[in-house]
């Protein structure tokens, strides 16, 4: 009888006293790390549950190794609610712990600088592409969902080499911040002269033509159609067949006060037009007072051309 007492005590506490081997090598997917990732568990279906959940902390970063040794473990598994007693340990004293990677495709990059850099020209009219872009050789991320945002604020001129700063994201978790180096290249049809322009010499219209050429400056800079002339003039010497920019032209007073104008009132449905005398000088754009020469009304108009106002009833 005694014997008997003695083997059911011995079987019942060979039941609840769980037992870990640690494994000499664990690579994992994910940012925290558990018990069950580094180790083999034998123990009772809810001591087993238990302790495979037990937190041992963060895993290593991509790259870098982490050593977990018994001691570590059992510190965890007793903050967890277990009894040094309830656990027996197996196996290596320690385990070395990785983090799975993945490398991060070239082509998700590009893409991304793509879309920062060149939207605002193809928006534009403009045929671009990237013709220089400098990155790191090998970058090496966590496994998961990837996204990559580009961003290169301030720049202006994106035809020479300009820096710019990539964020890469796994499952919606920024991870890595990269610099590169980037240029693009661009043409569109903008506004040449046809012949020399003096400085100070009004631009018209047959000055000019229109051609595809490769963008040099900012495309905000270049005049990208021939109306865009109206009421301009050259402010230095422009050479034919250069392109025409802002910065070489300026925006002349085509109305004077006392002024014969044609004013221009339109609706939704109605289009009039009367003569009328400035009372004020404008450049196209501006808001001047015409007044009717009909009805001897004074009116708020737009200068719209050289000589022409416009009103909206």
């Amino acid at each position: 009888m005694l014997l008997c007492l003695i083997g059911w005590a011995s079987g019942t506490h060979a039941q609840t006293v769980a037992t870990v081997r640690l494994r000499a090598e664990a690579i994992i997917a994910s940012e925290v790390l558990t018990l069950d990732q580094i180790a083999e568990i034998r123990a009772d279906e809810w001591r087993k549950a238990q302790l495979a959940a037990t937190s041992l902390g963060y895993a290593p970063a991509v790259g870098a190794a982490r050593e977990i040794k018994r001691a570590d473990v059992l510190r965890a598994v007793m903050a967890a609610g277990f009894r040094a007693e309830e656990v027996r340990f197996d196996g290596p004293t320690s385990s070395i712990v990785r983090r799975a990677a993945q490398r991060l495709d070239e082509q998700l990059l590009r893409a991304a600088v793509e879309r920062a850099v060149l939207a605002e020209l193809e928006a534009a009219g403009a045929t671009a592409r990237l013709v220089r872009l400098d990155l790191p050789p090998r970058v090496e991320i966590p496994t998961g969902q990837v996204e990559v945002r580009a961003t290169a604020n301030g720049v202006r001129d994106l035809f020479t080499p300009f820096p710019l700063t990539l964020e890469v994201r796994v499952d919606g978790r920024v991870v890595r911040r990269l610099s590169a180096t980037a240029q693009v290249e661009a043409f569109a049809p903008v506004v040449i002269a046809a012949r020399d322009l003096a400085a100070g010499r009004r631009v018209r219209e047959e000055d000019v033509t229109v051609e595809v050429r490769r963008l040099t400056r900012p495309v905000a800079l270049y005049l990208r159609e021939t109306k865009q002339l109206r009421g301009m003039s050259a402010s230095r010497s422009i050479a034919r067949g250069e392109a025409l920019t802002t910065d070489a032209l300026y925006a002349e007073t085509v109305i004077r006060p006392g002024d014969q104008v044609r004013i221009e009132g339109t609706s939704d449905r109605v289009r009039v037009a009367v003569v009328g005398e400035a009372r004020a000088a404008g450049r196209i754009g501006d808001r001047i007072t015409v007044r009717n020469a009909q009805s001897g009304a004074l009116l708020q108009a737009v200068v719209v051309d050289e000589g022409v106002v416009r009103v909206r009833f």
